[in-house]
């Protein structure tokens, strides 16, 4: 993982603004990769007073290969530069412990051995398209004066960009943009920086290559749209059966085919981002963590990364929960206090502390030799306001409240800093990574997996039910294929500048093309059945998976939004009226 920062300025400009924004900008993205940093420059004349130069800056987190590689990537013959910010699983060969960048540049610098100027742009987009993993890419190919630059088609890893408005501006690619000041008038880095579309045509004066069936497996993301017959559908439950037993839809043999394929599918998607990560710090730091509020997402993730990292690695379970002084003084109007003595941690007993304390004890009870480190992130309101402004500047140019409140949790739980739980702390091998009187446990991870996807796919919000009860099966079809359609434009790239702030780096597995290509092949009943009850219809498919992974109990929660399992959504009491699509307001 890196942070990529590229700027095209004209070399007779004498710009301190630029000069200045350009040095906070490497600032933001030395966050993302600590580990090396590096920067090449470039001049290119196109007349005795037309003089252009290109600036690359690559900051690299170890993720992949024995040793880190510095970029930019540097041909020394044909002097194509590369900046690459992701992670190849698959579609190049990449050897077990080799660094992925390094085999890109070489396939890319294939390219040079054809000559018609067409054909050298389709061997560069098939190399592109055929990658099967998170990425954005910024890409100098010198021969051409041409210069490549984009995201994944699914927009995983970050890619802001700056337009010149003027003749003496700059044009700038980022990873993660900053607050910037200009002529004594300031001006967000909403306003200045715009996501580079995923999946969208571009503005006029740049070619836009759309995403083909180069590879089929990346974009074929069309939802199956066949309606199912009475004889596809399982019987509904009897209304007068009053047992206590949780009730669990009948399994066809065509249902169970989709069950064993998606652990499968799901299985190697978890397995290629979990294996090959170089150890850069102690044996007894979890290398992989996840993000956990021990729903059905992220726990059905964690039984399968079991399968994959060493019996004798921890690894670390992220669970964050917000004091929200609206929710406690909601309580306190709501019924007064009977007893003096309240609990230490009461305040962060949110519905993620709870679901995920029960989460982590099904996971011991499955997999008992692992060490599952049950991270409590809790966030007291004075932080969570000290760190506002910080989590706003990363996440522009996103600048909704939702925005915010998911940004929030995002950031304080990838820090990693909380309490261990203490009711497996006896067994701790290494107690020097505990503070010993507050217990205090920071989580080393650099790779953290997290759910986002399976809601879109598998029919997890509550808008698919809404949109089954006013429209019966066509009206989900076109629900959840909007979802799928608008997965790039949404928050992926908010999402990874706000993770990659702490140095980590995010992993979506039911984001691989392999598991999008899968359910999206589905009959839509086969994954999601809206005529039963929450807790049941919903995300029907992958239940059917934690139960035969062994998780019961998960099997029957319902979806809820990180912003309110976490409570950081609307934390205080003056602005009750305050809608999610609002904008942040300034400090």
């Amino acid at each position: 993982m890196c942070g990529i920062l590229f700027r095209l300025q004209k070399s007779a400009i004498n710009d301190s603004f630029h000069d200045e924004l350009w040095n906070q900008l490497i600032i933001r993205n030395k966050q993302r990769g600590p580990d090396i940093q590096g920067k090449f420059s470039k001049s290119i004349q196109f007349s005795p007073s037309f003089i252009i130069n290109l600036i690359f800056y690559g900051a690299a987190l170890h993720l992949r290969g024995p040793t880190v590689n510095k970029q930019p990537l540097i041909d020394n013959d044909e002097q194509d530069v590369l900046l690459w910010n992701g992670e190849i699983f698959n579609g190049i060969e990449v050897p077990p412990g080799e660094n992925d960048t390094k085999y890109l540049f070489a396939a890319l610098k294939e390219s040079h051995k054809v000559e018609n100027d067409k054909d050298q742009n389709d061997v560069i987009l098939e190399i592109l398209q055929k990658i099967e993993g998170p990425y954005a890419i910024v890409y100098w190919q010198n021969s051409r004066r041409k210069l490549w630059f984009g995201r994944d088609c699914l927009g995983r890893r970050s890619l802001l960009w700056h337009l010149p408005s003027e003749g003496d501006d700059n044009f700038i690619l980022t990873s993660v943009g900053c607050n910037i000041s200009r002529a004594s008038e300031a001006s967000s880095s909403s306003s200045y920086f715009t996501e580079v579309p995923a999946n969208e045509p571009l503005e006029e004066f740049l070619t836009h290559y759309k995403w083909h069936e180069v590879n089929e497996s990346v974009n074929d993301s069309s939802v199956n749209d066949t309606f199912p017959s009475p004889e596809d559908l399982p019987q509904l439950p009897n209304p007068l059966d009053v047992s206590n037993t949780p009730f669990v839809p009948a399994i066809s043999p065509e249902i169970q085919i989709a069950i064993d394929k998606l652990i499968e599918e799901l299985g190697d998607s978890v397995k290629r981002r979990v294996i090959d990560i170089p150890r850069t710090r102690s044996i007894w730091d979890a290398r992989v963590a996840i993000m956990f509020s021990g729903g059905l997402d992220c726990i059905c993730l964690a039984v399968l990364a079991d399968k994959y990292i060493p019996k004798e690695e921890t690894i670390d379970l992220l669970n964050v929960g917000f004091e929200n002084p609206r929710i406690q003084q909601a309580k306190k109007d709501k019924k007064k206090r009977i007893s003096h003595e309240v609990p230490k941690n009461s305040i962060y007993n949110v519905p993620d502390r709870l679901t995920g304390r029960q989460g982590v004890e099904e996971l011991r009870k499955i997999a008992p030799d692992r060490k599952w480190n049950f991270v409590e992130v809790n966030v007291p309101y004075e932080e969570a306001c000290a760190f506002k402004n910080e989590v706003t500047e990363l996440m522009a140019p996103s600048d909704t409240i939702m925005d915010l409140s998911i940004a929030m949790a995002f950031w304080f739980a990838v820090r990693g800093k909380g309490l261990y739980d203490e009711i497996h702390l006896s067994t701790l091998q290494v107690p020097k990574f505990i503070d010993a009187l507050t217990f205090l446990f920071y989580s080393k991870a650099r790779v953290i997996l997290v759910g986002v996807g399976a809601d879109e796919l598998l029919g997890g919000y509550s808008r698919h039910r809404e949109a089954f009860r006013h429209g019966g099966w066509k009206k989900l079809i076109e629900e959840i294929q909007l979802d799928v359609d608008r997965i790039s434009t949404r928050n992926l790239g908010r999402d990874d500048r706000i993770i990659s702030s702490h140095s980590k780096e995010s992993r979506f597995p039911y984001l691989a093309s392999n598991v999008v290509s899968f359910l999206c092949s589905l009959p839509m009943h086969t994954k999601v059945d809206m005529r039963y009850e929450r807790g049941i219809g919903e995300k029907l498919l992958l239940r059917h998976v934690a139960r035969q992974l062994g998780l019961f109990n998960a099997s029957s929660l319902w979806k809820r939004a990180i912003q309110f399992g976490a409570k950081t959504a609307k934390m205080t009491s003056e602005n009750n009226k305050e809608k999610g699509n609002m904008k942040v307001g300034k400090e």
